[in-house]
């Protein structure tokens, strides 16, 4: 009987043709295969217990749909586990109110209005608003519009955003103060924003962010200056106000981003190492009195083509002695596991890189308490399935946020802070692996074919 030694290559070489994929992965319902572990604390004895999902949790999860998470008792089973989204933390009714503006008029050289009160007065059958000024502005042959009054004593929900109806001058920066009162004397501040136009339109939207103001019974006047703190020519006819009914007190999540590579004043580029969506982007550009445009874009692997996300103005302001940051660019509700910011060449770009903290909208478990402490909630694992159950059935005959009101479990962990990697482009990394395989494959079979040949060439070694 001939002997082929090769054979034991022939083995070894089928071994390193098998695919990836159908290697045994990790089982989900063991605690160990989890990359992250933090001890659970539940709130009394209640059977059933809320738990919001703190940042280093998000910032690890490698399935979609947050898939890969799991609280196990102190025996090393898993809890049965009920997902609620941000929706029922918040359960808001938005409407959107369109209002006209009054125009408020001062003197030539005015500048502050922080200290005026106004009046409002009948001019040639219009309303418009006057500073009071005991008769100054009244007496004055040339006046000027300084701002706008919105009435909006009727609003009884509170106000949460502001989209004004503006044209502004191009390529300048504009801020603009908004501020209330209900007496048209004493004013307290509300938000600031600064809004800018290039070429034909604006970049970004044209809103200022408001903190769920209640403006019932009370004016809103909107001011507006350039950077030098001047009176701009700015022209308002309006504004649509966004209201939001019973709104919910989980905020968003935050992490913050390990500075990042910047490849040139007007690129940066990120992987993030989960599978998160992301709600938002905050960006704080280095230096002094800086404004960028930029633009946000995101792509899940290296041959793929960018997606735009996002675009808008970020900047880091001193105007008249106060400092004004941009807020967080908004991104759609997808996951991107690569980030590009690009910024407007017509601009000075980055001086170096900008600190950016990553948003998540808040994520709220609903676990039912079984089995011994200690209870740990493990995260990151590629490929799970997921284990929520219907919120119906650990919550029969269940009403939407129902969930809200069950107490409330805590997770001990520490800040987040996501070490982003280089994005290259390139073929995928998962084709690269693959062709890696494939070749390391076919190197052993062709090994294993040299050696049988040989041994061929050379006869049987003592007969039949």
């Amino acid at each position: 009987m001939r002997h082929f030694p090769g054979l034991s290559w022939l083995a070894v070489a089928c071994v390193l043709a098998t695919p990836l994929a159908a290697w045994p992965a990790s089982d989900p319902n063991v605690m160990q295969s989890y990359a992250l572990r933090l001890p659970v604390h539940f709130n009394g004895d209640a059977s059933l217990q809320r738990l919001l999902l703190p940042a280093q949790v998000l910032a690890n999860l490698q399935s979609g749909g947050m898939s890969d998470l799991r609280i196990f008792n102190g025996q090393g089973q898993p809890l049965s586990m009920a997902w609620s989204d941000s929706a029922s933390l918040r359960q808001t009714e938005n409407r959107k109110l369109v209002l006209p503006s009054l125009p408020v008029m001062g003197a030539p050289d005015a500048r502050d209005l922080s200290a005026s009160s106004l009046r409002i007065e009948e001019q040639q059958g219009k309303r418009v608003v006057q500073i009071d000024s005991g008769g100054a502005a009244a007496g004055q042959q040339s006046v000027k519009v300084l701002g706008a009054l919105l009435d909006t004593r009727a609003i009884a929900d509170p106000v949460v955003d502001m989209a004004l109806d503006v044209d502004l001058p191009d390529a300048q920066p504009i801020t603009f103060t908004v501020q209330a009162s209900a007496d048209l004397k004493g004013w307290r501040p509300l938000a600031e924003a600064v809004l800018y136009r290039a070429g034909a339109g604006h970049l970004g939207a044209d809103h200022v962010e408001l903190p769920g103001a209640s403006l019932k019974d009370q004016y809103l006047r909107v001011s507006w200056t350039d950077a030098g703190g001047h009176a701009a020519p700015v022209t308002m006819r309006g504004a649509t106000l966004t209201t939001a009914r019973g709104i919910g007190s989980a905020p968003r999540v935050s992490a913050a981003l390990a500075a990042p590579q910047l490849l040139n004043p007007y690129e940066l580029r990120f992987a993030l190492p989960f599978a998160t969506p992301l709600a938002a982007l905050k960006i704080k550009a280095a230096g002094d009195n800086v404004l960028i445009p930029v633009r946000v874009l995101g792509r899940n692997d290296p041959g793929q083509p960018w997606t735009s996300l996002a675009a808008g103005v970020i900047y880091h302001l001193q105007t008249a002695g106060k400092v004004q940051d941009s807020a967080a660019l908004e991104l759609p509700p997808t996951a991107f596991r690569e980030i590009k910011i690009e910024a407007d060449k017509k601009s000075a770009g980055f001086s170096a890189a900008p600190d950016i903290t990553l948003e998540f909208e808040p994520v709220q478990i609903v676990a039912l308490v079984s089995g011994q402490p200690p209870f740990t909630l493990a995260a990151g694992l590629a490929n799970a399935a997921s284990p929520y159950l219907p919120m119906q059935s650990l919550l029969p005959g269940y009403r939407a946020a129902q969930e809200n009101s069950l107490p409330l479990a805590t997770v001990d962990g520490a800040a987040a802070v996501v070490q982003a990697t280089a994005s290259r482009d390139g073929a995928p990394v998962r084709n690269l692996a693959l062709w890696g395989v494939l070749l390391t494959a076919v190197l052993a079979l062709g090994a294993m074919a040299w050696v049988l040949l040989k041994q061929n060439d050379k006869g049987p070694a003592g007969g039949q």
